[in-house]
């Protein structure tokens, strides 16, 4: 009864539907963007335009456009089905033929494509519906001519020559409120984001000028884009003096490979290169690992080393080749990696040509953070804030004060019952400012980081109370005390910005 059973026959099993439930959920919508333009630069892309589409204001949809080498009937085809992995070319982003499908599913019901390749003069166009996820409709060619010229679907003011254009609608992630302010914030704040994400990851291909990414807005009301802003490199190992990383080097059965280790100098932790996605720098510690210049992963030890304070500054770049590929797993959302036992051990055993192990490596990078943090207790203490202030206030509360233990808290504006001017939400460790009174207050452009000051008097108030889980008695008594004098105080201010007009009490 042993030995494997013989095949008699087979038969290819179409993809069920609810795979486009499956691939791509791990997406946020900067991943799943990015994912569309890893296709535009492997289409030999120049110009990449993310283009928010919004209705008086209200975001309704999402466009990729680029001058790659576009599509024909055959290459669109590829594109739009389930696992159609087309050939790769050893510098190609692409890696599991689900990039277009899965990204887009994960954040519209409806994907459709218009493609003009390079050479041609007849465009071709497909559509998938998240209904219908493995049902291709071809678009009928006659009107294809007239989406690429559409104003929405323009390149720098022009239509493409040829390229690629990403259309998303049914929008299932984009904010659903009906306040201009919070559409206005939420779509300001999205777009950086979405900057800072694509600056991170494609680093290497911006700065060597590969490639030219921007994102802008155009609303359909108006028939124009707003201003664009371009996407600027962000390198996670971009110090002053970062060709003195430490070159490891690691053997695995296939050959060897190269690490490079980076201790970030502590008198540079407060560049933006650090504090990636504005978060303290030490979450960040751990491995690069690059693929074709395209970054997987940003920190994580993957099972290799126990990390901890000690290895706050410690970054480890290692690029993926022939020899440590299959040692490796990509995740379908390239947002991150997992090693093998065998990469896992070679890296434990990887040293430099004067013999220094990583063991030794990361024992001097120890001794630089503790050094790091001798120094005198500040006399306040105050919760980092995550998200609400710039980068730079940010930093100031970092070395100015200590930070609560008990983690982060957000700064973000909603419209709240009653008209009072704050609310604090321990649950979501977030302190909500009513969106009602934002441009009364003095806030003009919607950014995210708006009215400085007045959220860092608030924060000083309202920090100490995230220092638990619950509010006491004489928390929640103290909390009414100061929502009565700042309600007073408000009304006062909105009758006197209000220039002899009737007082308006909005409590």
């Amino acid at each position: 009864m042993d030995g494997e059973i013989a095949e008699i026959g087979s038969r290819a099993v179409p993809p069920d539907p609810s795979i486009a439930e499956a691939v791509g959920r791990h997406h946020s919508l900067a991943t799943a963007v990015a994912d569309l333009v890893d296709n535009s630069i492997d289409a030999g892309a120049q110009h990449v335009f993310i283009r928010f589409v919004t209705e008086r204001g209200r975001p309704v949809g999402l466009r990729v456009i680029d001058d790659g080498r576009g599509m024909d009937d055959a290459t669109i085809d590829r594109a739009m089905t389930f696992g159609g992995r087309r050939h790769y070319g050893e510098s190609d982003l692409g890696h599991f033929g689900l990039g277009l499908k899965a990204a887009s599913l994960s954040q519209a019901d409806r994907l459709e494509v218009y493609s003009l390749a390079l050479g041609s003069a007849l465009p071709v166009g497909r559509r998938i519906d998240s209904d219908e996820a493995t049902r291709v409709a071809m678009l009928d060619p006659s009107r294809l001519p007239e989406m690429l010229a559409l104003p929405v679907s323009l390149l720098a003011g022009e239509p493409i020559p040829h390229g690629t254009v990403v259309a998303w609608s049914g929008m299932r992630t984009f904010l659903g409120s009906s306040d201009p302010a919070e559409l206005t914030a939420w779509l300001d704040e999205t777009m950086e984001e979405l900057r800072a994400h694509l600056g991170l990851v494609l680093h290497r291909l911006i700065a060597r000028g590969g490639v030219k990414i921007s994102v802008d807005e155009f609303d359909v009301a108006y028939g124009a884009p707003g201003a664009s802003r371009t996407v600027l490199p962000i390198d996670p190992l971009g110090y002053r003096g970062a060709s003195q990383a430490v070159r490891l080097v690691g053997t695995l059965p296939e050959g060897s490979f190269e690490l490079a280790a980076h201790i970030w100098p502590v008198a540079q932790q407060a560049a933006p290169e650090f504090r990636l996605e504005g978060l303290p720098g030490g979450r960040a510690q751990g491995f690069y690992v690059y693929r074709n210049e395209r970054l997987l992963a940003a920190g994580g030890w993957n099972g290799a080393i126990r990390g901890g304070r000690d290895y706050d500054l410690v970054r480890i770049v290692l690029d993926l080749s022939p020899v440590v590929e299959p040692h490796v797993s990509i995740n379908p959302e390239k947002s991150g990696v997992e090693f093998d036992a065998d990469l896992r051990n070679a890296i434990g055993a990887a040293s430099s040509s004067t013999g220094v192990g990583l063991r030794d490596f990361l024992g001097e990078a120890g001794v630089v953070a503790s050094a790091s943090r001798r120094r005198a207790r500040r006399p306040v203490t105050l919760s980092e804030v995550r998200r609400g202030l710039s980068p730079a206030l940010r930093e100031s509360i970092s070395s100015s004060v200590e930070l609560s233990e008990h983690g982060p808290v957000e700064m973000r504006w909603k419209s709240l019952a009653g008209g009072r001017l704050v609310e604090v939400d321990l649950e979501r460790r977030t302190l909500w400012l009513n969106t009602r009174h934002r441009r009364a207050l003095g806030a003009v452009t919607g950014d995210a980081d708006d009215l400085p000051l007045l959220k860092m008097l608030l924060l000083l108030i309202y920090s100490r109370y995230f220092e638990g889980s619950m509010l006491g008695a004489k928390e929640k008594n103290e909390l009414q005390a100061w929502e009565e004098l700042i309600n007073e105080a408000l009304d006062e201010e909105l009758e006197r910005r209000s220039y002899g007009e009737e007082p308006r009490h909005e409590r």
